[in-house]
């Protein structure tokens, strides 16, 4: 028994010195690193927005920065030239975020009331698309062909067509909360 606890100890002191070693390589190699590729670590810009804001997308071009606001149905999109925030009403308690590859359409999971709502970003138009319940992650193929949203009330994703709108229940485990879609499009990810 004293043998065993000793080893213990002794593997516990190794594993502290090691990591603490580590730790300070660590910090030694970041300062020089954080200079060339870190963003600031300091708040530049405070944007105010709608309630309980969630989610954030940036569109592809960077011109513009979309939240989704959880407690008053509602997503800011933000002209990152200037700043100006628009509202734009959605669906009930919105919680993900997505733009297309495009930038043409963001997609907004609205998880109070079972719908996703997919905003023209030329005209900031709302067309609703019904889905599952609570839907709450969403993601874009990389082509821009298809838009999954998890329905975390349940056990599916709705796969959205993007042409026609057409929904595509897809069981998945319970409770679905997660979507991303590989970077070919072969393969939708879930976290359950």
């Amino acid at each position: 028994m004293t043998k065993s606890c000793s080893l213990s100890i002794r593997f516990f002191r190794n594993t502290l010195v090691l990591a603490t070693a580590f730790s300070i390589l660590g910090v030694m190699a970041l300062s020089g690193l954080a200079s060339a590729t870190t963003p600031s670590t300091t708040a530049v810009t405070s944007i105010p927005v709608g309630a309980n804001p969630f989610g954030v997308a940036v569109s592809p071009d960077g011109s513009s920065v979309w939240v989704d606001n959880n407690a008053s149905a509602s997503v800011s999109r933000i002209d990152t030239s200037n700043n100006a925030v628009t509202s734009i009403a959605v669906g009930a308690n919105p919680f993900g975020v997505a733009v297309s590859p495009d930038g043409s359409s963001v997609w907004v999971a609205n998880r109070g009331d079972g719908t996703v709502s997919r905003i023209a970003t030329s005209n900031n138009a709302v067309t609703p698309i019904t889905v599952g319940a609570n839907p709450y992650g969403v993601a874009v193929s990389p082509d821009g062909s298809s838009v999954w949203v998890t329905n975390s009330g349940g056990t599916t994703v709705s796969r959205i067509n993007t042409t026609t709108n057409a929904v595509t229940p897809i069981t998945v485990g319970a409770y679905p909360y997660g979507v991303a879609v590989s970077p070919d499009g072969s393969s939708v990810w879930v976290a359950n």
